[in-house]
């Protein structure tokens, strides 16, 4: 997206890979091609969180750092929003695990 790719520890992996859906894509390109077909229903469903919660994750896992931090502080604000609007309260503490996966991963990644 914006930044150029970083290396992550094993573990970090591992903590990342622990949050991933069963369905989730193999890579971040295959959940952005994924994401306008599940957007097709808006953007404030749960489904679309979920969705963004795995191309948040795939995105640090492919080394993609920088946008991951931005798509999971974007997140964390939606997964509140959207479990007002739709009642699922699994919604923020998922982003917030995701939140707090990816910055330890982020303080650990190296150039």
């Amino acid at each position: 997206m914006f930044d150029d790719v970083r290396t992550l520890r094993d573990e970090d992996r591992a903590a990342l890979r622990a949050l991933l859906s069963t369905d989730a894509p193999a890579s971040s390109a295959d959940a952005f091609r994924a994401l306008p077909a599940i957007l097709a229903d808006g953007d404030d469903t749960p489904a679309a969180v979920r969705a963004r919660i795995d191309l948040t994750l795939l995105s640090i896992l492919d080394g993609f750092v920088d946008s991951a931090l931005y798509q999971v502080d974007e997140l964390t604000k939606d997964a509140r929003r959207i479990a007002d609007l739709s009642g699922d309260q699994s919604l923020p503490p998922a982003a917030d695990a995701v939140r707090d996966a990816v910055e330890t991963a982020a303080q650990h990644s190296t150039t």
